[in-house]
């Protein structure tokens, strides 16, 4: 080979190595490819952050999310492990890989996560709104009431504690007290369906047919598929 060909090889090469994105800039466009609900290409990217940084926490739990997002729940969990193996300090991922085992009913492991993500992070609304849905499914509603009251102190124009309060109140039979909770989260946001169903299926239970199957018809036209079947049975 002679050194004028050696020389074009090397600055070559140079230039390859120059070009190669680093490791924040693959990261940057990860975060664009998931706001893009692009998560099959954020991965591809993610991968390449891991390959250059095996110890990158922030990658392997945002890659568990975009895995999450495709529901592909057990490559979500090992990455949200492995973040958390990582760095126990970041509430993060033990949020979100609670939100996996919520998914996937598995309501106590959901509920040792989220207490994790509460003792780093104690003043997030959302991971009280989540425990309080594992406690609802475990039948604990006191502590879920309590979890809701206070996401609700924490974030007061979210609708969502409003409701799931409303819903775990119906499970003592207080219609009233779920009946002003539920017109909270309606006045917060009007095109809650689920909260015009809980609201339908509080007239119909308390003497107000033609008032109910108003809400459940508001319920229906705003996507909530429950009451579908409702009306079925109720209105017809």
């Amino acid at each position: 080979m002679s050194k004028v060909n050696a020389i074009l090889l090397l600055i070559s090469s140079t230039i390859l190595i120059s070009c190669s994105p680093s490791e924040e800039e693959l990261m940057q466009e990860s975060r664009k490819k998931m706001q893009a609900e692009n998560y099959k290409e954020a991965i591809d990217y993610l991968n390449r952050v891991i390959s250059k940084n095996n110890d990158n926490a922030d990658a392997y739990n945002m890659r568990g999310v975009a895995y999450l997002q495709l529901l592909d729940y057990s490559k979500s969990v090992e990455d949200f492990t492995k973040a958390i193996i990582i760095d126990s300090s970041n509430y993060k991922p033990y949020y979100n890989r609670g939100n996996v085992h919520l998914q996937r009913e598995n309501y106590e492991k959901a509920l040792l996560d989220y207490n994790k993500a509460i003792d780093l992070r104690p003043n997030t609304a959302d991971l009280y709104i989540n425990r309080a849905s594992a406690l609802f499914e475990l039948k604990q509603y006191d502590a879920a009431l309590e979890d809701n009251r206070f996401a609700i102190k924490l974030s007061p124009n979210n609708h969502i504690p409003y409701l799931n309060s409303a819903k775990t109140l119906l499970q003592f039979g207080s219609f009233n007290k779920s009946d002003s909770l539920l017109q909270l989260s309606l006045k917060i946001n009007p095109e809650s369906g689920e909260s015009y169903y809980w609201a339908g299926f509080i007239k119909i239970n308390t003497g107000n047919k033609e008032g109910g199957c108003d809400d459940l018809i508001k319920a229906k036209n705003r996507g909530f598929q429950d009451a579908i079947e409702a009306i079925e049975k109720f209105c017809k």
